[in-house]
């Protein structure tokens, strides 16, 4: 089968992710996959293609950034549209129709080609991510979310705070009512990152085998960042011997400047690494740390450093909301404490790292919850089920 993948976000950034990891297990399978995204380079006006491995191909479309949000979405549209009315596909999977770059493109896949469109929704806009921009832009990224996805032959979504979201959708537009919907979570990359022995990754990566270590891992934080500093300069009270790793090119914002300085002697800003180094990071880990915000954005979203982090068979202690809290509770694969408490998320902290059998037990049903439910190769199961026009 022939797939067009749409997808909005820029190479290695947000959306893309879910994007990629579909496209490559479908390749996998026998399928040929285009892949759609922005340039990874904030100057860029050429269209790209290239090859990453049999069946897979990537296009990267113009971006040109110029403000904290605008990379040239729109001009994007005119190539992305190209490709969906001359290009050769039977199937659309358009990710993100909030985004007008995504949405009419998928639009006319559907009514002017034909061909079976799949949309999905991974991150709220109206309500959500829009809030960050202008009103008229906010409401035109809200409408566009749920207003496009009508002409869809199937729906997937990413959360059931998400799955709530379309049912409301559809007491406003009934014929999204009539369209079969199914939850896509966000897969674990079992392949990539693996249970690992701990003191062989401190032996990698020069850190003290007899230290106690925790890891948390991102690219961008917000609100949450400074739940966990608070939560981490308590832990000290108990643990003084602790360190927080940060892993990825996350900034310390001004606001929050003052807490981290409370805690800068124990904590280390790996900053960003290559992904191979990836599962060192985290195997070295006695804990691996997931802040959360008790805000909508959060509860309708599947972060994949959470199947990072299952994957590499360490205990995950969040403050979780939404899908994270759902299945590590569920799964019982680490310790969850309430959202705005980082008194809690202390204790949990703590206890994981004093308690070896626990953090072994937590570890263990982890890397289960990765190789089984969330594993990629039954989320692609389901979605070859929805391509096919079968009940995903």
């Amino acid at each position: 089968m022939k797939v067009l993948v749409l997808n909005h976000n820029q190479e290695n950034f947000g959306t893309y992710y879910r994007c990629l990891f579909h496209s490559r297990h479908l390749a996998r399978r026998g399928h040929e996959v285009l892949m759609l995204c922005a340039s990874g380079s904030t100057l860029d006006p050429l269209i790209r293609t290239k090859e990453l491995e049999k069946g897979l191909k990537i296009m990267t479309l113009p971006r040109v950034k110029y403000g904290q949000y605008f990379s040239g979405q729109m001009a994007r549209s005119l190539p992305a549209l190209a490709q969906v009315l001359f290009g050769d596909y039977e199937v659309c999977h358009a990710f993100t129709v909030a985004q007008p770059q995504i949405a009419y493109p998928a639009w006319a896949a559907r009514r002017l080609r034909g061909k079976r469109l799949i949309v999905d929704w991974d991150d709220l806009w109206g309500g959500g991510f829009a809030e960050a921009h202008a009103g008229l832009i906010s409401r035109v990224l809200g409408w566009h979310e749920r207003y496009f996805l009508q002409p869809a032959h199937h729906i997937t979504y990413v959360s059931k705070k998400i799955g709530d979201e379309i049912e409301k959708a559809a007491e406003r537009y009934p014929a999204i009512a009539r369209i079969p919907k199914t939850l896509i979570p966000n897969g674990a990359n079992t392949e990539g990152i693996r249970p690992l022995d701990q003191q062989a990754c401190r032996r990698q990566l020069g850190i003290d085998p007899q230290a106690k270590i925790l890891v948390s891992m991102a690219n961008t934080y917000t609100e949450s960042l400074q739940l966990m500093l608070e939560a981490f300069l308590l832990a000290l009270e108990t643990e003084p011997e602790l360190k927080l790793y940060l892993v990825g090119e996350a900034p310390i914002p001004e606001a929050y400047q003052d807490l981290f300085q409370k805690v800068q002697h124990r904590t280390v800003r790996v900053g960003k690494v290559p992904f191979a180094q990836v599962p060192f990071y985290l195997g070295a880990a006695d804990a691996l740390v997931l802040p959360m915000e008790d805000n909508p954005i959060e509860e309708a979203r599947f972060p994949m450093r959470f199947g990072d982090y299952l994957a590499s068979g360490r205990p995950v202690v969040s403050n979780a909301v939404g899908e994270v809290k759902r299945y590590l509770n569920e799964y019982e694969a680490g310790l969850v404490s309430p959202p705005s408490d980082p008194k809690g998320l202390a204790e949990n902290l703590v206890k994981v790292v004093q308690d070896p059998e626990l953090a072994r037990q937590c570890g263990a049903r982890a890397r289960a919850l990765a190789e089984g439910p969330l594993n990629w190769d039954q989320v692609i199961d389901q979605v070859e089920r929805i391509y096919r026009g079968e009940k995903g």
